[in-house]
């Protein structure tokens, strides 16, 4: 999260604090200055509630006859060179000892109010000194400028945040003090939504300088004495329209003065929190001890660390909160706040379980999470979206505009608020996006008309708090949390068929053995076919009740509950809606079954039932308009199935936008005899994952095209291809290729970039070229074309999404490339393979596209040793002679033997009918051996480094049988063997599960970019 650049105080005001910070600045750090700032301050804030304040009347006797001099008005009648040293030898250690003076003046005991401020006055003093960086030449006017700040602005603002403020808008400021600060019209509507009142126990278990909870004070005042006093009208930046607002919205509560016990019960523990670092929770406790709050109630210390559920648990009735995103946990764990996800790294999770766990049956939370809360695939974040669902009432997610949070850097996080009741489970979510919160985005931010705070406040009050669904509008709309918590039944089918195939090929090898053993002992006459069978069929049972189980960890795991509300709307127009109805009107729907069951019935429903099944799916739900239009564009012979059809496809999930307003052509030439070696060369763009190579000699005979950091780069002549890359750094290319720079106002380069490689955009592109552009695909050809463009909140979680699938695929990629078989596993006595094999060379033909049996070709066998199943091609005619020849028999081993897949291994282990063809050499045992023994071996790289010795051939190796009878095998005894392979396939079960994995993330990939594209 980044900081908020949006003061709190008047211009004025900040204007003083940065000429304190200058005045100050040979005093040390920004922080070591915002000490010295707070500690006149709170002088200053002393002397003004010793004036003001009823219960410290007694008090202004301890400042009679020449003690007036203890007060901050004093230091203005001191010479500049004197105030220092009066300010350390004697006001610091005066208020250090306050308590004891001040009993001394009080005729019975301290009122608690008074003795809970004073003892934050000895606190704050008890070490104070300026040191000797304090430049006594500046002291009159570092003096003169705390008594210029307005009386008001200390005792309704937040100038102590401001202070600080000042700090961290100086370089180190940041690190030094670590604090990020809610803006005041964010906090507002936040406290608004909550609508806290005398009655309750408000919590922030992040509060900084305590912002949430003095605003949370002010607003329960205002609605008892409608003074005008908050949001203050004299100190934006309450938006000015807010203000506005606020003065009409408090008219309608009529609620009285609380009783003494009300009130005290209020002061002792009604308004609290807590802050990791020391000197801001000074800070929030002297901004609790200005408005007569209780300042004790504001504790030092990591929340998560001290919450005790036997104490904590359900003990506030309101939290409001803007807790860290990403910050280092202080502790290796926390069990207390979630057993389960004791050492879950991300703090707001943690966080939002802890607010959780702390409110009371019906309290409420308002919170600001980061957007990435919303949609984190990990189990922690799912466990706790699931929580909010079901476990409370999550009445609101308002999405808060991506520059609301900004820094020198540039904007910050992209945040939404959620706002739930713990008790009841959700029934419905209202989902407001704010595109203007009333202040112009930038790190100076001005306020602009047409904020949208009232209407949110409005519409949560008169519909959402009530159950009442508010109106339907682009930025606001409600969502069923059934919708959150249901899977699409298309993937619930894919996890069942995926996970199925995954647990029998991985126990295959089991129930081989077992078979194995029954037919041994059977032989043996040991055991009947009968027990055989009841044996088999305990296995199959044990191992369906398995496949059952895993299915339903996997369903579950692949429930999301992702709070990233819009992706649930169909993407349907009012009008489309209406011409889906109106198709469907004379339609029974049967509404009687669940999505799972409707999904299921579809697949064999005759045309009636159909017709009522679609009539059953809400036309506003994305899941349920995907799955029509897989139906009815797969049955479009009907009329009424090609109409709803057209429909559907009229429809778009993202407005289009034409290239050329996105990308601007670039054209930096450097002269060939210009270039100096300066940046690197491009000497080509991956096809596949756009990844640039660049030249290994910086040398050029053309001019070149120079592109900076982050622009587009296309090949003109190989766009179709993919040939498409982000610049990583400063670069050139040759005009071969274009360079674009991205309006990255509206589009993201990363979004660009896998847009832009997308099988829907290239495939058009394609189909261009091949009528006729064959070298030019320069600016003027691409820019006509059109990309989906949602907004740049929406891009970065598709850019999320795709990197999270990207980050599977590479880890997957690396475990594949380097696996290979430890040659230690192998040993015994060494032979060749003249000496354990006969070579057979395979059958000459051509395949065809049917047959009786499949031809097995070198191009049939993966790096893996294993037969691809697409692209079959099959022997139409075969004589009988030739089939048993070459008829391929389980446990079979062939080798390629030309090409640079030459040495591959296949073993053979399927029940289909094949031959092997002519550049393959099956190995015939002249022994007793287990064939898979020979095919791990050949993973080794004992295996290879013979095999390459051996091979001729140049350009086009030959491995022919002449040379693979040369290899040499170290052969143990069959036991040994069958050992081996037992571990070694264990380990290629591995590798079946990393190649899945790899297999889903690709295809999850071009899933998220079709749903971007609409598809």
């Amino acid at each position: 999260m980044a900081r908020s650049t949006v003061h709190y105080t008047d211009n004025e005001t900040n204007n003083i604090l940065k000429r304190l910070h200058n005045k100050l600045r040979p005093a040390g750090t920004p922080v070591q200055r915002v000490e010295y700032i707070i500690e006149l301050l709170l002088l200053r804030i002393f002397e003004i509630k010793l004036k003001q304040d009823e219960d410290f009347i007694p008090l202004r006797s301890l400042f009679e006859g020449e003690n007036y001099q203890l007060l901050f008005s004093h230091l203005v009648s001191i010479p500049g060179e004197q105030i220092k040293i009066y300010l350390n030898k004697n006001i610091f250690p005066f208020y250090a000892q306050i308590l004891s003076k001040a009993r001394s003046v009080f005729k019975e005991n301290l009122p608690q109010k008074v003795q809970d401020n004073l003892v934050l006055i000895e606190e704050v003093f008890a070490n104070s000194s300026f040191s000797t960086n304090v430049q006594s030449g500046n002291m009159t006017e570092i003096i003169g400028l705390v008594s210029d700040i307005d009386e008001n602005t200390i005792l309704r603002t937040d100038i102590l945040g401001d202070a600080i403020e000042s700090a961290l808008s100086e370089t180190g400021g940041t690190q030094d003090i670590g604090l990020f600060r809610t803006p005041e019209h964010i906090r507002q509507m936040m406290v608004a939504l909550a609508n806290p009142t005398f009655e309750d126990t408000i919590f922030d278990p992040a509060c900084g300088t305590g912002g949430f909870l003095f605003d949370a004070y002010h607003y329960v005042l205002e609605k008892i004495t409608k003074d005008g006093k908050w949001p203050s009208s004299k100190f934006p930046p309450s938006h000015p329209e807010l203000n506005e607002y606020f003065k009409k919205y408090f008219i309608k509560f009529n609620e009285p003065i609380p009783d003494i016990d009300t009130a005290n019960r209020f002061y002792r523990e009604g308004v609290s929190g807590i802050e990791y670092l020391g000197m801001i929770r000074k800070m929030a406790a002297i901004n609790l001890y200005i408005r007569g709050l209780n300042p004790a109630n504001i504790i030092q210390g990591d929340s998560l660390q001290r919450f005790n559920p036997a104490l904590d648990m359900e003990s506030k009735t309101l939290i409001l909160s803007n807790p860290p995103f990403g910050a280092e946990r202080d502790q290796p764990a926390y069990p207390n706040i979630w057993q389960e996800y004791a050492k879950e790294s991300e703090t707001t999770i943690l966080f939002v379980k802890l607010m959780f766990d702390l409110l009371k049956k019906g309290g409420r939370c308002a919170v600001v999470v980061s957007e990435g809360f919303l949609t984190w695939d990990k189990a922690s974040a799912r466990a706790m979206r699931k929580i909010l669902l079901e476990e409370a009432n999550l009445r609101a997610i308002i999405s808060v505009p991506q520059g609301v949070f900004v820094s020198k850097q540039g904007q910050g996080a992209k945040t939404s608020i959620l706002y739930f009741e713990k008790g009841e489970p959700t029934k419905w979510v209202w989902y407001y996006k704010i595109e203007n919160d009333g202040f112009s985005m930038g790190v100076n931010r001005k306020p602009i008309e047409g904020c949208q705070i009232p209407e949110i406040i409005e519409l949560f009050h008169n519909y959402v708090k009530q159950g009442k669904i508010p109106p339907e509008t682009k930025n606001s709309f409600i969502i069923p949390a059934e919708w959150i918590k249901t899977l699409d039944p298309r993937l619930k089918e894919r996890i069942k068929q995926e996970t199925k195939k995954v647990i029998l090929l991985r126990n295959k090898g089991k129930r081989d053995k077992l078979v194995e053993e029954l037919e041994e002992k059977k032989q043996r006459g040991k055991i009947t076919d009968e027990i055989i069978k009841e044996k088999l069929w305990q296995f199959d049972n044990v191992l369906e009740n398995k496949i059952k189980n895993e299915i339903s960890k996997q369903i579950e795991k692949s429930h999301l509950y992702s709070f990233n509300l819009q992706t649930y709307r169909s993407d349907l127009t009012d009008e489309q809606i209406k011409e889906w109805q109106k198709a469907l009107k004379n339609i029974e729907p049967k509404n009687n079954s669940t999505l799972d069951e409707k999904y299921q019935m579809l697949k064999t429903a005759d045309e009636k039932l159909a017709l009522q099944l679609i009539a059953s799916l809400n036309p506003k739900s994305a899941i349920e308009m995907d799955i029509a239009h897989e139906f009815v564009g797969a049955n479009h012979e009907l009329h009424i199935f090609r109409s709803l059809n057209e429909i559907l496809k009229k429809r778009h999930r993202y407005p289009k936008e034409k290239l050329e307003n996105l990308l601007i052509p670039k054209y930096e030439k450097i002269a060939k005899e210009d270039y100096k070696g300066d940046f690197e060369i491009i000497e080509k763009i991956d096809f596949a994952k756009g990844q640039i190579y660049f030249r290994k000699e910086k040398l050029t005979g053309m001019d070149l095209y120079k592109a900076n950091t982050g622009d587009l780069i296309t090949s003109k002549i190989n766009l179709y291809q993919g040939a498409i890359t982000i610049a990583p750094i400063d670069l050139v290319c040759s005009t071969h290729y274009q360079v674009y720079e991205i309006n990255t106002q509206k589009i993201l380069p990363k979004y660009m970039f896998y847009v832009l490689r997308s099988k829907k955009f290239l495939e058009p592109i394609a189909e261009q070229r091949s009528q006729g552009i064959k070298n030019e695909q320069g600016p003027k050809f691409l820019l006509d074309f059109s990309i989906p463009l949602p907004p740049l909140e929406v891009q970065q979680q598709i850019v999320e999404q795709i990197e999270r699938q990207k980050a599977i695929i590479e880890g997957a990629e690396k475990i594949l490339e380097n696996w290979e078989v430890d040659i230690n596993r192998f040993y015994g006595e060494q032979f060749e393979f003249r000496e354990i094999f006969k070579t057979q060379y395979g059958y000459t033909a051509s395949g065809t596209n049917y047959g009786e049996f499949r031809l097995i070709r070198i191009t049939d066998i993966n790096r893996y040793g294993q037969l691809i199943e697409e692209n079959k091609m099959y022997v139409n005619t075969i004589s009988e002679a030739d089939k048993q020849i070459y008829m391929l028999k389980k446990g079979d081993i062939l080798i390629a033997r030309t090409g640079a897949t030459f040495g591959k291994m296949l073993y053979f282990d399927k029940d289909e009918k094949a031959i092997f063809g002519s550049y393959l050499i099956r190995l015939i045992p002249k022994i007793k051996i287990n064939s898979k023994y020979i095919w791990y071996y050949s993973f080794s790289m004992s295996y290879w480094k013979q095999a390459k010795e051996l091979v001729e051939g140049g350009t086009q190796p030959q491995f022919n049988a002449n040379k693979i009878i040369k290899i040499k095998i170290p052969i143990p005894p069959l036991e040994i063997q069958k050992q081996i392979i037992e571990e070694l396939d264990k380990e290629m079960g591995v590798l079946e599960k990393v190649k899945f994995l790899k297999q889903k993330a690709e295809k999850r990939i071009e899933e998220i970019l079709e749903k971007a594209w609409g598809e």
